[in-house]
């Protein structure tokens, strides 16, 4: 508004320094002839123009009032615009704070499951390599008890054949008391047969005919209950008896014999079928 004051004064300023003479249409009008515009006509423009300049300084405070009320409102506005600015700055940092630590989880948890699989593979690769390391090992084992067998008995008796890592004969036929068993096996090359371990036990026992009792060395003739092996004279290192066994139904039974898978006492005097080993 204070701008179409300026442009009102600069009206009247020119209208000071117009030359022409300014008269009037009719006859009943009013002529000014300005030959001292500023001197004579000042007044009566100014009369002409107070309604008008009343008017804008009846209306310039409440102009003023409206622009300071639209300037407050803009300010406010732009105040609100400002504040859901930073509200949404605020929201956008804190979302962006969120997903960054949920993406840090994710890799670590992916990393963690990643390694746990990993580690998973090479344990079992660790473990199948240690089984078949054990398989190797067993293997050679046995091979080297099996050369270590072949050097100690040089000359391998006839129809003496390899059960387990040692060498035997099974008498199927003959029938013998023990004392006359120990003769024969030194007659074919060998000794009356003592169990060193369960897997030897168990590879004999298979090629036994069921029903059939077969004479070993072990023997508890030199004190019941304590069994030693002839061949040797310790203690025997290796016995699975019966149920019940040592079971002495007279005074005559002391010597061992296989039967059926396990062993018991029976008569040294009595008739059995009996198993020769190769001299070590």
């Amino acid at each position: 508004m204070s701008k179409l004051l300026t442009y009102l004064i600069k009206v009247l300023y020119v209208l000071f320094l117009c030359g022409p003479n300014i008269s009037s249409a009719n006859s009943d009008r009013s002529v000014c002839l300005l030959e001292d515009p500023p001197k004579q006509c000042g007044e009566f423009c100014l009369t002409a123009l107070m309604p008008l300049i009343n008017h804008i300084a009846l209306h310039q405070d409440q102009w003023k009032t409206c622009d300071n009320v639209k300037l407050n409102e803009t300010q406010a506005k732009l105040q609100r615009i400002e504040a859901q600015q930073t509200a949404l700055k605020d929201q956008i940092e804190r979302q962006e704070s969120t997903l960054t630590e949920s993406l840090k989880k994710m890799i670590a948890e992916d990393r963690q499951v990643f390694q746990d699989r990993i580690k998973g593979q090479l344990e079992a690769i660790q473990m199948k390599m240690e089984g078949q390391l054990s398989a190797i090992q067993e293997t050679l084992t046995s091979i080297n008890v099996s050369l270590n067998t072949m050097k100690v008995i040089k000359n391998i008796p006839p129809m003496f054949e390899l059960i387990g890592s040692r060498y035997f004969y099974i008498e199927r036929t003959l029938t013998q008391p023990w004392a006359s068993a120990i003769n024969t096996c030194k007659q074919k090359g060998g000794q009356l047969a003592s169990i060193k371990s369960e897997s030897e036990f168990d590879a004999i026992s298979a090629k036994l005919d069921q029903g059939t009792s077969f004479l070993l060395d072990i023997n508890d003739r030199s004190q019941e209950g304590e069994f030693l092996s002839e061949i040797t004279g310790k203690r025997a290192p290796f016995l699975k008896w019966k149920p019940g066994e040592p079971k002495y139904n007279n005074r005559n039974q002391h010597c061992v014999t296989i039967h059926n898978g396990a062993m018991w006492v029976d008569g040294c005097s009595s008739s059995h079928n009996f198993i020769c080993q190769a001299i070590e």
